[in-house]
């Protein structure tokens, strides 16, 4: 069975709705005469001086009310500086352009801004492949970094985390998946972090509570209980000190008992920009601290260890916490398979659900529990984790992520 997802404590959310919403404004937007955010108004206005723009004075018109939906959609760009502009070039109009275009912003979530400023002094030494090792929770952890030898360190480059499922290791979801060619290709940086325990009998991930009720055929999900997000702060962390890394741009993409781990942290986190499980299932969002996100989701109908009906429960869950419609989706013909883009979402809450058929030639041990589009250690020993003949999911992932979640 593969991997779960992480607690949800710990997550942090930046609520850089205001902010962004004033570049708008600075940047010659007619403002929402709403007066709550006016403080916000002359927060930006200082940054876009910084960039020369004209200057909004405080208070002069507070983006609050329908106005936050100009600012949402830049959402996490206020507080870190990373992403959407936040006055940090003369072209922050366009920032404010694309925070005017979403309504959807009045949910604070990131959105499609500005490119994320660059970076100075970054070494950008750690390139390829390499194994690192870090404290976080404390625990002693690892994971596979990846950067492609192309990357500028000081541009900043998204980030992919790659969970692996259970009976796996990061080694192994690095072979399976195929992440780094695509890193190379598309020019981003990919961990794939290793489970607190790893291997064919450890519990790798804690996804916090509640526990999910739809479990592995086998009966259990094998659950972890140390802080696996702090364990992804110090891995984002990790790759900034080299690195310089767009924050407004991290998703998540994981596999079985990682696709649970990320589930659970999709719904705890904001800075996860959007999320791609594959053959995973989710606890309730009750919890959720997220009002919404971008989420696709890849299951193969037959699969024998993860159900596939855990993977509808888990897209239904997205599709209620993201106010999406369930009923006659468009559907796109893949490779072995279908996606369904559902209807009614909200600009940064794009919810999708791929299904695909098991070719009779797969080998896995549990059949249909495997990465679409996938390649494998040879030979396969035990159960193969990939089924190459079926659409590339990890291509799929990240086209979603370049559409839905920019």
């Amino acid at each position: 069975m593969q991997g779960v997802p992480s607690g949800v404590a710990g997550a942090t959310v930046n609520p850089g709705g205001t902010v962004a919403g004033t570049v708008g404004a600075s940047a010659g937007l007619v403002p929402n005469l709403t007066g709550a955010a006016g403080v916000g108004v002359g927060v930006a206005g200082s940054a876009a001086a910084a960039s020369g723009a004209p200057i909004v004075p405080a208070g002069a018109a507070g983006l609050g009310g329908t106005g936050a939906g100009i600012a949402g959609v830049a959402g996490r760009a206020g507080t870190t500086g990373s992403a959407a502009g936040a006055g940090q070039s003369a072209t922050a109009g366009m920032v404010g352009a694309a925070g005017a275009a979403g309504a959807a912003g009045a949910a604070g979530q990131a959105g499609k801004g500005g490119p994320a400023p660059a970076c100075s002094g970054k070494p950008g030494m750690k390139r390829g492949k390499s194994t690192q090792m870090l404290m976080a929770g404390g625990l002693s952890r690892n994971f596979i970094y990846y950067a492609p030898s192309s990357l500028d360190a000081n541009t900043p480059a998204p980030l992919v985390i790659v969970p692996h499922g259970y009976y796996m290791d990061s080694d192994r979801m690095y072979v399976v998946t195929k992440y780094a060619e695509l890193a190379d290709k598309e020019k981003f940086v990919a961990v794939f972090p290793n489970g607190q325990e790893p291997g064919l009998t450890g519990n790798p991930w804690n996804i916090g509570p509640p526990n999910p009720t739809c479990i592995a055929s086998v009966g259990f999900l094998p659950m972890a209980g140390g802080d696996d997000q702090a364990f992804i702060d110090a891995m984002i962390k990790f790759a900034d000190t080299d690195q310089c890394i767009d924050h407004d741009h991290i998703f998540m993409a994981g596999f079985s008992m990682g696709a649970y781990f990320t589930n659970a942290t999709g719904c705890a986190r904001d800075d996860i920009r959007a999320i791609a499980p594959h053959s995973g299932g989710s606890h309730d969002f009750s919890t959720c601290k997220v009002k919404n996100k971008p989420v696709l989701l890849m299951h193969f109908e037959t699969d024998a260890l993860i159900p596939y009906m855990c993977g509808i429960e888990a897209r239904d869950r997205w599709l209620k916490l993201n106010g999406c419609q369930s009923a006659d989706p468009e559907v796109k013909m893949v490779k072995g398979g279908r996606c369904e883009y559902y209807k009614g979402c909200p600009a940064n809450g794009q919810v999708a659900m791929c299904t695909f058929q098991t070719p009779p030639q797969s080998d896995e041990l549990f059949k249909g529990h495997g990465w679409s589009g996938g390649t494998e250690y040879q030979p396969v020993v035990i159960s193969g984790y990939a089924i190459p003949e079926t659409e590339d999911a990890t291509q799929l992932s990240w086209d979603f992520f370049k559409k839905y979640a920019w």
